[in-house]
């Protein structure tokens, strides 16, 4: 994000939001089971106090990637899967 610092706030409410989302679904839902990991090592790096915004930022474009490819999946499951890449890809300077 050239220009300006990464929002590691604005990242820890938004991921915060997405794992309590997530873990509404079932529990065996192997098929978000890589996103839910995913989530999860963002909101423990974002827990750090030493946290980069830099690698924040990475490990956020990863999990954009794999909310995109979920999306319809996940929108079935009830999961406002597009909300959530729009905040994420509004972060990231993706749209």
């Amino acid at each position: 994000m050239a220009g300006s610092e990464f929002d590691l706030e604005r990242a820890k409410l938004l991921v915060g939001e997405i794992s309590r989302n997530l873990a509404a679904l079932p529990a065996d839902s192997a098929k978000h089971a890589q996103l839910r990991a995913e989530v999860d090592a963002l909101g423990a790096m974002l827990e750090r106090p030493d946290a980069h915004p830099a690698q924040v930022e990475e490990r956020m474009k990863s999990v954009h990637g794999l909310f995109d490819r979920a999306a319809a999946e996940l929108a079935a499951d009830g999961i406002r899967a597009g909300n959530f890449l729009k905040e994420i890809g509004h972060m990231l300077g993706l749209n």
